[in-house]
């Protein structure tokens, strides 16, 4: 339900909206997480989101639970990882 409502409003998922913003060349990336309690909600999982989100190359830096109930969200931001290969 969750995902058909983003749908509607053209709202990207978590990936969509990192990689967007990992081939922009930000240095920080903030996205407000709404988890969904239905099990067919590819963002239901905070744990996933973060998961999905540190392997296109983002690392979590904070994570605010706010709300409470169906109202719930986390606030999450990532920074940029650091490359280990010089001029990459």
């Amino acid at each position: 339900m969750l995902k058909k409502l983003l749908k509607k409003l053209a709202l990207p998922s978590i990936e969509d909206a990192a990689g967007t913003a990992f081939k922009n060349g930000d240095t920080i990336f903030s996205y407000r997480f709404y988890p969904s309690p239905t099990p067919n909600n590819m963002d239901g999982d905070v744990a996933s989101a973060i998961m999905k989100v540190e392997a296109i190359g983002w690392t979590l830096l904070s994570n605010v639970p706010e709300g409470e109930g169906l109202q719930r969200s986390v606030s999450l931001t990532f920074r940029r990882r650091e490359s280990s290969v010089p001029n990459a």
